[in-house]
Order: C-alpha cells, then structure tokens, then sequence
C-alpha cells in the first residue's frame, strides 16, 4: 500500500471527512465546515517530497483541529484577515466597495502537518481572484495573498533551492 493510499485509509476511518480520495500526493475529500457554515473541501497534503517519512497521526490531529474550530475564533480570523487585506489593498482595487468580512466565502483548505492554507473567494470586491491565508499550527494568522484566479494553481517557494527541489521531484513522476 502507497502512503497516501495509507492516508486515505487513515482519514477515511476517522470520519473527519466525507467521499474521501487519493489524488496526486494528497488526499482529498469534502466536510461541513460549521465554524463558517460552510460545505468545503479539504486537501490533506503529507508533502512527500520535502517530508518522505509521513505523520499520518499529525496530519489528522491538524485537520481535526481546524474543523473543530469554534464559531467565534473563526470570526475573529475572518476580521483579522479582512482587516489586513483591507490596510494592503487600495480603494481602487477594489472591483465593488463592500465590507469584505461578508464577502469572504471559504472555498477549501488544505491542511499540512505543521499549517493551514485557506482558499477564500470574495465574489464582490475580487471577483477574478483567490484570497489565501496560511494558519501556523496553533491556527493563528501568518500570512496572506491575493492570487488571480486563472485556472493555473500558484506556488510560491521560499527559496531558489526549494524552487529546484520541486522542479527535480516533478521530473521524477
């Protein structure tokens, strides 16, 4: 059995997610997500080419905690990450003025053994682009972008060396 048939198995069995799925070097599948009133889907995502020995344990512990995510913490993320795209993003970029507090619609998340990546659409004031804010472990706010919606996945690397290792564990599918 392949490790992410493992983790499939594993996330299947703990019942935190629905119509579970291998796919690609991660498993996928699809949850009510009540902290946003939401039905989003979920990638977790082991990362094998930067961590070959997987913690399936962690992975779930992480997905679960974000899921279990209380309503009112899940507020107070939305507001500190409307407020700080609001301080980076000028009026004019803008496409419709609008509280963006309520134009934040989770769209889906992947979980990571040590983050959390969220895949907002905010359909009013950015309507071509995806909203992205990376949770630490603890589920507090690190990091933000605004990404075009242009059908082609963004990645971003912290380094040229992260860049080539990428490019060299591609080559090797």
């Amino acid at each position: 059995m392949t490790q992410i048939a493992h983790l499939r198995d594993a996330i299947a069995a703990s019942q935190l997610l629905n119509d579970v799925q291998a796919d690609d070097g991660f498993v996928v599948g699809s949850v009510r997500f009540h902290a946003a009133g939401a039905d989003i889907h979920v990638n977790v995502d082991p990362e094998l080419a930067d961590n070959p020995d997987m913690d399936v344990d962690a992975l779930i512990a992480n997905t679960q905690r974000f899921l279990a995510m209380p309503a009112d913490q899940w507020t107070a993320l939305v507001h500190d990450i409307a407020l700080e795209v609001e301080e980076a993003v000028e009026d004019d970029e803008v496409q419709e003025p609008t509280d963006l507090r309520n134009d934040l619609r989770l769209h889906s998340v992947a979980v990571f053994a040590d983050a959390v990546l969220l895949s907002f659409v905010a359909p009013k004031q950015f309507p071509q682009c995806w909203v992205r804010a990376q949770l630490c472990e603890e589920l507090l706010l690190e990091d933000i972008s605004i990404d075009e919606n242009d059908g082609v996945e963004t990645i971003e690397f912290k380094s040229l060396d992260d860049l080539l290792d990428n490019l060299s564990a591609n080559n090797d599918k």
